[in-house]
Order: C-alpha cells, then structure tokens, then sequence
C-alpha cells in the first residue's frame, strides 16, 4: 500500500480496541454481501455452512432459520422473537455447535476493486442463560477472517467468549481490510471449534461486506432534509456534496431512487460537487452522493455513499372559481368554512374586514358589507390556496310566530305565522298539518310538538320561528276484567287511568278499602258493578268502565258429565271462582281405587283410566282447594258418569 494512501486511511479509522478499532469510522457503500437469511421457511445452500438444517429448535451439531423461537435448550435459552432489525418476520440463524467445530458461515464476494478498503461485519447475540447446561455451559467464541481465493488471510478476528444472557442482546463484530493490488475476489468465513461439552449456542444475522473510505455527506438548501414542498415551489432545490480526504482521484455521482432507496440509478452528468434538482410538479425521489477512485467509479462494488436526502412534491390545493354568495341585511351570515386541514386561514375584505376563523362571517349584514372578499389558507409544505367571493346584500325578512293555547288531544288547533314582504312558508313537522306551506295552516298533532316555520322572501332571504303547541292528552278510564269470589272473600279491581291532569274514584264506595285508589280491594256481599269514573282538571272530558264483581255462596261441582265427545260437558271439572286455587282432585271407583289424579286450575277427568273408557255408573271426588293464604278447604262427593 502506497504511504500517501495508508497516511490518508489512518486519517479516518479509528484504532482503539477491538470492535471500535475494526469499525469504519467514515462513510459506508452498498452491501456486496448482504445476508439477512431471509423470511419464512428457508435453508441456506449447503455449501454456505458445515452444519445441517433443522426446523424448531436445533439439537446438537445444527442450525435453524427463524424469526420466533422460545423454550430452546430444555427452556434454558433466551426468547427468540423477531431478528437483529426488529423485523418480526426476518429470519436469524441460530446454531447449537455443541462439541463440534466447523463452519458456521462461508461466502464469496466477487467484482471487488484491488486496493481497496472494506468493512466485513456480523451481528450476534449470546442465547444460554445462566441455567443452561446445569449451570456450566460451554461459552462459544466465533471466529471470523476474509481471505483471497488463494488462502490468504487478509484480516481475522474473534468475538471472544460470548456471555451467559438474561435477553438477547445484539452486538456487532466488525472487520476492516483492504484488498491487494488486482485482488477482486473475497472470501468471508465465520467458524467455531468449541471444547467438547455442553453448550456453545448463539445467533447471528445481518452479514455484510461493504467498502469504506472517508466520510461523505449531502446537503439540500443548506439541510439534511428531508425536502417536502408545494409543487409551485420556488427554491432552488441545489444539493451540495463535501467529504474528507482519503482518496488519490476522487470523482463524484450523483444517484436517485424512486423506491425509497431499494434501487439506485447515476444521473447522467452529474458528478461535480453540486447538482441542481430539476423542477418537477410532483413526485417522491431520494437522492445521495457516491465517490471512488477514477479508476473505480464505474464499480458499484468499489464506491462509498452520503446519506440520503428524501425530496417529495406535494399537489396544489385545487382553486375554486369566484363565488357569488348572498348576505340578507340585518341578518347573520357566514362564509363558506375554510378546508379544515389548513394550517392557517386568513380572510379579507372590504371595511378592513378581516378574520383567521374558518368558519368566518358577519353578525349583521348591511349594504357597506356588500364587495369582494379573499381566503387565503396555508396547508402543510407551505401549499397555499386563495379563493375569492363576491358578497350581494339583499332585503331580509323577519317572522312573527304567536304561541297558541293548549289544546286537549283530537282538538284541532289554528297555528298562526306572518312575515313582511312577498314570502313562502315552510312548516315542519308536517304531520298533522292541513298545509304546510300556508301562513295559517290547522293542526291536529296526538301529543305535544314543537313546529317550526321557515319564510323565504322574493330575494332568497330567509328567517325561522319556533312554535310550542301543547297537547293535554285526554282521559282513559279501564275498569279491568270481571271478577268473581265467593262470600266473605275479597277481589282486587284492577283499574288503569291515563290523561292530562285527570282525578278519578269508584261508584258506589260501599264494600270497597279506598274508592280513591285504582286498584281497591272489593268484598261486596253479594253481586256488584262499580264504576271507574276519570275527570280531566283541564277541561277535556269525563269518561267511565265499568267491572262486575260476582259473588257465589259455594263454588260449583258438576254432578254429572258425559265424556262423548260432542264438546259439552266432555270433562269433569271443578269450576273456580277468582283468587282461588285447585291444590288436588282425585277420583275413585266403586271399589275404591283411585284412577285419576291432577292439580292445578285447568285440571279435570275425561273419564278415561290408563288410556281405557271407564264405564258409566257413579264416582267418587275428593278435592282440596287453596282460598288465601294459609287457608285450605277440602270437600268429597260423588258425579256421575254418563254414557
């Protein structure tokens, strides 16, 4: 290596300590290796590693490629998820060497340029815990080298022992070398030859060999960027290009992407120290700098790059043509609201009228309001957009609306609007309106509504009203369902009441707990029809219902039925008075078996024993029956079977 060129390279290395001494300290090129291991299921080619595939977790002597492992080594290495990127669907390569020395890593670089510096690099991590191997792994020290095809070693290295882990932990291993003159051929080898015993596990991902030299950085107006404007843009948009001495006979190109950096074109000509972006009126391209040596350029394995700049062209805003808009004197009125993605708003306009509102207007329009008004709305990349609109002033209207009185439900009720001027009318809800379009229509609404008028002038002008129209909604009276008891006992009416202010009371007031209630307790001493009564208080009506309450002196027993199926009197069946409650009916032949057993209201004998016609003749009953609580009556006799 020439002396010019070794003084101008230790210029931009730094040698202190292993990692940071074989790190490249300036500018970086595009990967000529670039193993990522890829996504998903995959194996590397056999003749890239000694050891042999696996899926899941790697016994002994194997690796895997994966991005999500856990509970390897008998649980007692670390979670594997996601790999050295923080992508969760990239792969690393995980590798259990145990005991066995090979391989971990080989591959070739070709099309290199001679004399030329490059950084070999791998990121790995530990993956054994302290509980690995019963506490007593063997740590793995991986070394790495890159020679030529000829054997010859160039640049060698090793991690050192790879501690124990609690996490993964990433690291990165560099190498630096420089290829000898007419050298353009590398080969990088990553190879472990642990002692014989448990342990030896790790992870690698990301290797690379790229070439270095001195740093390299690019400019735009000045900045690093990123560069995002309006497309009516007006700054110049000139990259500038500076770096570090290092090289014999720099020479510069300039390159653009328009995949965000995944691929790379030189732009034609353009490889003084500046470039100047051609004015476009859209689009997203990132731009950056390359230099090598003149005898290397045209290499793309040979060159070094600046960082990137991202450009993007944002449209303009659409413009809108003038707009005539109408204002109504001694009305309220409002602009058209601003876009609400504008960063700022500005309007302006005639009497010194001006607003950063975007929804903007005028308490009261009067004819001085009348004339050009201007919006100016300033949006993100300093897109901006300014629209005009010519303000008309017309006569306004204004509308009277008188509250009517209540009315009671099924009323019709005459609403009342009145407006000065030539107007329309617009009444809403329309429902229960004779017509909604006249000044005075009729209204039958069912309950309470609130209307509202809406009066347009010959001009457009508009004014609205509101109208409360209360409805009292008119009395109901239910007496409820008939009732039937025997003597002494006591039925609840069950009444229901429903209106607008209303009072009510039962008729006449005798055998009952309290006539003023809806639902009193009756216990009438013979048959009785009470009256439910309901008066509105606010004048809309009285109405009346009426329930029988019908008293017996002992429940009925038929003494006779004829099962023939002519549907009258097919089933023996105790007939209940109201509130009372059928606990058992059993019924006996004449020899005293019991054929028939049931319980509850509906229960009754078809006269039928085991799905067999009984005979006619005469039976036996025994019934109990539940008249309140607590309180159970039994009685027994005979019915007759009639055929």
């Amino acid at each position: 290596m020439h002396s010019r060129l070794l003084i101008a390279l230790m210029s931009f290395l730094l040698w202190s300590g292993r990692m940071a001494a074989q790190q490249c300290t300036g500018s970086l090129g595009d990967p000529v290796i670039n193993e990522t291991f890829g996504e998903g299921r995959a194996v590397l080619p056999s003749y890239k590693t000694h050891f042999p595939n696996v899926n899941g977790c790697p016994p002994k002597d194997s690796y895997t490629l994966s991005n999500f492992l856990f509970g390897c080594g008998n649980r007692t290495w670390v979670q594997l998820v996601g790999d050295h990127t923080g992508d969760h669907n990239g792969n690393y390569m995980l590798v259990n060497a145990e005991s066995e020395p090979g391989i971990v890593y080989t591959d070739t670089a070709k099309n290199l340029c001679g004399s030329t510096v490059y950084q070999f690099g791998v990121w790995i991590t530990s993956v054994m815990t302290k509980m690995a191997c019963g506490g007593s792994p063997v740590l793995p020290n991986i070394h790495y080298k890159v020679s030529t095809l000829s054997g010859t070693v160039l640049a060698e290295d090793s991690t050192g022992k790879l501690p124990v882990a609690d996490d993964k932990k990433w690291n990165f291993y560099p190498l630096l070398l420089q290829t000898p003159t007419g050298v353009n051929t590398l080969v990088i080898t990553l190879y472990i030859n642990p002692p014989f015993g448990c342990g030896s596990a790790f992870a690698l991902d990301d290797i690379t060999l790229r070439p270095c030299g001195p740093s390299i950085t690019a400019v735009i107006d000045g900045t690093s960027g990123p560069a995002e404007v309006c497309a009516d843009y007006t700054n110049p948009f000139l990259m500038q290009a500076s770096y570090t001495t290092g090289f014999t006979d720099p020479v510069l190109q300039w390159q653009s992407s328009t995949d965000t950096g995944r691929t790379w074109v030189d732009i034609l000509g353009a490889t003084a120290d500046s470039y100047a972006v051609p004015h476009r009126g859209t689009g997203a391209i990132s731009y950056r700098v390359s230099i090598a040596e003149r005898a290397n350029i045209t290499s793309l394995y040979c060159r070094i790059s600046s960082n990137v700049i991202f450009t993007s062209i944002h449209p303009v805003p659409d413009r809108v043509p003038a707009q005539v808009v109408k204002g109504c004197l001694g009305k309220s009125f409002f602009f058209p609201d601003a876009d609400p993605f504008a960063l700022q708003v500005q309007w302006t306009g005639p009497n010194n009228y001006n607003s950063i509102l975007v929804h903007s207007g005028i308490s009261s329009v009067q004819v001085s309001d009348t004339g050009l008004y201007q919006l100016k709305q300033v949006f993100y990349y300093n897109c901006q957009l300014t629209d005009t609109f010519f303000l008309k002033a017309f006569p306004g209207t204004t509308v009277t609306v008188p509250s009517p009185d209540p009315a009671c439900e099924g009323q019709p009720v005459q609403l009342s609007a009145s407006a000065v001027g030539q107007v329309t009318y617009a009444w809403s809800p329309s429902t229960g309106l004779s017509d909604n379009t006249s000044g005075n229509p009729v209204a039958l609404p069912h309950d309470s509504t609130r209307y509202k008028v809406v009066v347009t002038n010959q001009y457009g002008c508009q004014d609205s009203a509101y109208l409360q129209l209360d409805i009292y909604k008119k009395p109901v009276a239910v007496a409820g369902p008939d009732k039937t008891i025997i003597k002494g006992d006591t039925a609840v009416l069950h009444g229901m009441v429903s209106g607008t202010a209303v009072t009510y009371n039962w008729t006449p007031a005798d055998y009952l707990d309290n006539g003023q209630s809806v639902t009193p307790h009756a216990y009438p001493p013979v048959s009785e029809t009470y009256t439910l009564q309901v008066n509105s208080t606010v004048g809309c009506g009285s109405v009346s219902d009426v329930v029988n309450v019908k008293v017996y002196n002992i429940f009925g027993i038929p003494n006779a039925f004829s099962p023939n199926g002519d549907f009258r009197n097919d089933v023996f069946r105790v007939l209940l008075p109201d509130n009372y409650k059928l606990l058992h009916l059993w019924i006996y032949n004449r020899w005293g078996q019991r054929i028939f057993s049931a319980s509850g209201s509906g229960a009754g004998w078809d006269g039928t024993y085991r799905g067999q016609m009984q005979p006619a003749g005469m039976y036996i009953y025994e019934l109990e029956l539940q008249a309140g609580p607590g309180t159970v009556i039994s009685k027994k006799g005979t019915v007759v079977l009639l055929r």
